[in-house]
């Protein structure tokens, strides 16, 4: 089965900021099958497909070829022994370099959402710069308006969580006027835009057609999308734990208490959108759950075991747990038979046990996450984009950093009880030891919320890859992991300069030795 969705490849901002500037001036002649800007843009109905198509473009980065699956793979959210999308290449023990040069290694998981984000940021910066020079979209402008910025700040904030710069483009800006500013910059412009989008949605009353994001949009929930975007981008542009505690937390509380009130879920069809990349991280027989992180579950002492077993001996085992997200039972056939809420041991052709051996078999499982196996067998059904969960997560840490820890406890408890845990309490009592950290220690209140924040967000979170960022924030990765990819080398060789990388042992922007000694 191969339904990877194929997109031409295109430069990235600087050169879509020269089609169109470069023309012969000896030739007065009207070419109908390339007409001009203000030609193409003349109807309300051209801007407003112009700008509709926002989300798809953007959406764009979120697809198997982009930096999805590499980068849940860095965080130990998932894993798998294949070169495909980047999974092999970026796990790798020791941590290696991006290869950010024509025909690198997985290259094309650094360009792509760097290609999507800008398409989207100048194809809505064009249908919006038509309406500040007097095209009048009647009834709809408000509608095309803060539909627009809510573009703006999605595009805009992806790019300030995965590169370490990037441009700002907008209807106010001249594309002469363009140059790379760092990614905290370009943060503050994506926020920029979603408070824009979060007053204009205020203003009136509108739905958005279905094809713009797969589903009628209200301003009302556009407004709190707007919000609960703001608040995730915020708190997950931290490269370090420096960072993360300086993020400014009441401004998180506030967009995620004025965000979603439901789940906010992606219809998928796999012809408009289509969430490949999750599907592809629970395809039976694609990915494993490596033991990094949910080896911490484990009460037999196997998994403190296994982390001090030298890497290329590190081997498959079986953990027994009280947290019922996991089979329970204290050996392998017992564990088949009483599948995990969330996990289960994988059987057959979905095992990958014994698969690439020499790409390390510390990626060997016999675990697997369940929970969207129906939809990726399929390639079809609705999935969540931005969840409830996730904002309580938010709204817990910044609690946790103000020093109020009975709300923290509060909110590790709403999903910890129901899977078999004991309680917690505001001094960190951790009755059932999990999570068990790799020195044998069990984990305090901040490591309890990390392991319900993990778990219950799994494959969600911003670009979904919500390990990778938080675990950056928090500084969980393993070390020479790298914190955000360079300006793609095509941008670079069209702005004059020279390409350069990041990550790897003793890189740049590289990852130092994280909490947990690895």
């Amino acid at each position: 089965m191969w339904r990877i969705m194929k997109y031409t490849t295109k430069a990235g901002l600087a050169a879509l900021l020269l089609v169109g500037m470069v023309g012969c001036p000896d030739l007065d002649v009207t070419n109908t099958n390339a007409p001009d800007r203000a030609r193409a843009l003349a109807t309300p109905g051209d801007v407003e497909s112009l700008i509709g198509g926002g989300f798809s473009s953007w959406h764009g980065a979120l697809y198997y070829g982009g930096p999805t699956m590499a980068l849940s793979a860095v965080s130990f959210e998932h894993t798998a022994p294949w070169a495909n999308s980047g999974v092999e290449y970026y796990a790798r023990i020791p941590r290696v370099p991006t290869d950010n040069i024509a025909g690198g290694a997985n290259v094309n998981n650094l360009t792509q959402a760097w290609t999507r984000a800008y398409r989207a940021i100048a194809a809505v910066r064009d249908g919006l710069s038509s309406i500040e020079g007097g095209l009048d979209l009647g009834d709809d402008e408000l509608r095309a308006q803060a539909y627009g910025k809510f573009i703006q700040g999605i595009a805009h904030g992806t790019v300030a969580l995965l590169y370490d710069s990037g441009f700002v483009y907008d209807e106010t800006v001249e594309p002469a006027d363009v140059a790379l500013v760092g990614y905290q910059d370009v943060m503050t412009a994506a926020l920029g835009y979603f408070a824009e989008a979060v007053t204009l949605a205020g203003q009136g009353t509108f739905t958005t057609p279905e094809l713009w994001m797969g589903q009628p949009v209200t301003n009302t929930t556009l407004g709190q999308l707007a919000h609960s975007m703001a608040a995730r981008y915020r708190a997950a542009v931290a490269r370090s734990p420096t960072e993360r505690a300086a993020v400014n937390w009441a401004a998180v509380v506030a967009d995620a208490n004025a965000g979603i009130t439901a789940d906010w879920e992606l219809v998928n069809d796999c012809i408009n959108l289509c969430d490949e990349a999750l599907y592809y991280r629970n395809y039976p027989g694609w990915t494993m759950m490596p033991m990094w992180i949910i080896g911490m579950a484990d009460q037999s002492g196997e998994y403190q075991a296994w982390i001090n077993t030298p890497t290329l001996d590190k081997r498959e085992f079986i953990s027994v747990t009280p947290d019922t997200r996991f089979p329970q039972g204290a050996d392998e056939a017992t564990q088949i038979l009483n599948t995990g809420s969330w996990f289960e041991i994988a059987e057959g052709d979905e095992r990958l046990i014994g698969a690439k051996p020499d790409r390390g078999t510390w990626r060997w499982s016999f675990y697997k996450n369940w929970t969207f196996q129906t939809q990726a067998e399929n390639f079809e059904g609705n999935t969540p984009l931005v969840t409830v969960r996730e904002m309580k997560a938010l709204v817990a840490e910044a609690d946790y950093r103000a020093g109020s820890m009975g709300p923290v406890a509060t909110f590790v408890n709403e999903t910890r009880t129901l899977h078999g845990l004991q309680a917690t309490d505001a001094g960190g009592t951790n009755a059932d030891c999990v999570p068990k950290l790799p020195n044998g220690t069990c984990g305090d209140l901040w490591e309890m919320f990390k392991w319900e924040a993990r778990l219950e967000v799994q494959f969600r979170g911003p670009l979904r890859i919500g390990w990778f960022l938080n675990g950056r924030g928090w500084g969980d990765l393993m070390e020479g992991s790298v914190l955000h990819w360079p300006v793609p080398y095509t941008e670079m060789q069209i702005l004059g300069q020279s390409a350069y990388n990041f990550g790897g042992a003793g890189g740049n922007s590289a990852a130092p030795v994280g909490t947990y000694g690895y």
